[in-house]
């Protein structure tokens, strides 16, 4: 039976394909005949979601004046379909097991792991391992990208390896270990080397467990488990923010329905403000983080000195916060913002290169409509600290602004560079739902890396997603990889790579280039979706 359901699968794929390639229409006649012979041949060798998909489609055909179908008319008529027939396990069965909504709740709550060791098929197989358990894992061999990622998207836990090329994981450990300290992210070490001596070093570091080479995985696993449920059961406990003294964003939520509640029962009215530190990630770069540690803390201790009383402030990541304002109305807030970034410009840091100077930007709104949501009323607020960035920082800014002079503007580029013509139509559509709601991105698809490279599309300064293929023909996409790095702007690139499972040589030339993260295929759209936010998070 399995033999009989590959081969419709297949041809599934080739005839959606092909679709995809012709020029012309899609004749509604043959659309038709395609989803009929579907529904019955499906339903009889077992594949019951596609026959229950084909079935509800044909029912809407039913409903139809017949026509010619255009691709931009029956692609997303036909994507469940085409994501269906696309989303298979190695061993052939479907990725139907469970339903959309419960999915996408698994991989949005994923804890982070992130593993620095400078051997990749261990990084590999530990990488594998882990998301089996529903845990995403960010991977690297290099100590500066790992130091990124640990500021940038505060990872549940870390493993680092002690012998790495370029520096010591010990050095690792002591740049992070203030960090690691304050915001308690649990530390494995893993080594070779497992004397007393190196394993009391490490304890002293700041690790919280110690694991010698070769690892079993199993145990690892279940220690990991062991911190992550401690660090649950803390962030839980904890309302501050350790670095800066700010609530963290666990205690948004409920502070801001009991403000609101209460600026109701008073008439009294409730502003919002979104709050980003201009150019921080320079600050990291040319100072570094320790540096930047200090402005956020100063950041945050500044800005709740200077507000008002009843104003409460939230670390919601990174160098973004959030300033809830009672009692305030819009242009009130604007105002008292206004004063407080005239007073911030004024504000000297100091570093070993010199002291310097910041501002920042915000996006402020009044809450009119009590019954919508809270994400409606941040999105509001980031849509306008955007166009505040895009008219030049260092200003505040209102939703009516954003919505009358600015529009949809948009705030990332992606990429989808496939020779697949479904893959690349699969990935529009699932970018597409990704951003919905949440930012605004100009999605465009690449059939080769020389067309990607060839277009001036993507010299903006705006930060890029790339979803790259790792085999294209003419020019593959290790070379596109290893172009995009090449270049004096290639942090504002992020790279997901995508490889065939059985091409491991792939996986670890992507890693040695600098790709953020790598999927095999096939591998599951809601957890690309899942990864692509999370990774997005650090750059817009």
């Amino acid at each position: 039976m399995m033999k009989y359901r590959n081969t419709l699968i297949h041809n599934i794929k080739k005839q959606l394909e092909a679709w995809l390639e012709q020029t012309g229409p899609v004749p509604h006649e043959d659309l038709y005949r395609f989803l009929h012979s579907l529904k019955g041949t499906a339903g009889t060798i077992g594949l019951q979601d596609f026959s229950d998909v084909s079935h509800g489609l044909l029912v809407q055909m039913d409903q139809m004046t017949p026509k010619n179908w255009h691709t931009n008319e029956w692609r997303p008529f036909l994507m469940e379909l085409i994501t269906l027939a696309y989303e298979q396990r190695p061993d052939h069965e479907l990725f139907l097991s469970d339903s959309v909504g419960e999915r996408e709740n698994r991989y949005d709550q994923q804890p982070l792991i992130l593993i620095l060791d400078d051997d990749v098929t261990l990084l590999m197989y530990l990488k594998e391992e882990l998301e089996k358990l529903n845990w995403s894992v960010i991977a690297t061999v290099h100590p500066h990208k790992a130091l990124d990622y640990f500021h940038d998207m505060h990872p549940d836990c870390l493993i680092v390896d002690l012998n790495i090329p370029e520096t010591g994981g010990f050095q690792v450990m002591k740049t992070l270990g203030e960090k690691i300290k304050k915001q308690y992210v649990p530390t494995t070490v893993i080594s070779i080397d497992c004397e007393r001596d190196t394993r009391f070093r490490a304890y002293h570091l700041g690790a919280d467990d110690f694991m010698c080479k070769p690892l079993d995985v199993e145990e690892l696993s279940i220690r990991l488990e062991r911190q992550l449920r401690r660090k649950r059961w803390i962030d839980r406990l904890l309302f501050l923010d350790e670095l800066t003294g700010a609530y963290n964003r666990n205690s948004l939520q409920q502070t801001y329905e009991r403000l609101l509640l209460e600026g109701l029962r008073a008439a009294s009215p409730l502003s919002l403000a979104f709050l980003d530190i201009d150019h921080f990630k320079q600050v990291n770069d040319q100072y570094g983080h320790l540096i930047g540690d200090d402005v956020l803390a100063r950041f945050a201790n500044f800005v709740q000195s200077s507000a008002q009383k009843n104003d409460i402030l939230f670390r919601y990541g990174g160098e973004e916060f959030i300033l809830l304002m009672p009692q305030t109305a819009q242009e009130a807030a604007k105002h008292c913002l206004e004063t407080m970034l005239a007073s911030f410009c004024q504000v000297t840091f100091h570093s070993p290169n010199g002291p310097f100077s910041l501002s920042f930007s915000a996006g402020v709104v009044e809450i009119t409509a009590p019954e919508k949501p809270l994400p409606y009323w941040l999105e509001l607020a980031d849509d306008a600290l955007y166009t505040a960035k895009r008219c030049g920082r260092c200003r505040i800014e209102t939703p009516e602004y954003t919505q009358s002079a600015e529009g949809s503007t948009i705030k990332l580029k992606v990429a989808i560079i496939d020779d697949d013509a479904m893959i690349r139509t699969m990935l529009a559509e699932s970018v597409k739902d990704c951003f919905k709601g949440w930012i605004s991105a100009d999605t465009r698809v690449f059939r080769d890396g020389e067309a990607f490279l060839q277009s001036d599309w993507h010299s903006g300064p705006e930060p890029y997603l790339i979803i790259l293929d790792g085999m294209m023909p003419n020019m593959d996409g290790m070379d596109v990889l290893q172009v995009i790095r090449s270049l004096p702007d290639a942090k504002k690139y992020t790279v997901i790579m995508l490889t065939g499972r059985t091409e491991e040589q792939d996986i670890v030339k992507a890693l040695q280039l600098g790709a953020d993260d790598y999927m095999t295929k096939p591998f599951n759209l809601r957890e690309l979706e899942a990864r692509i936010k999370r990774l997005i998070r650090r750059v817009v």
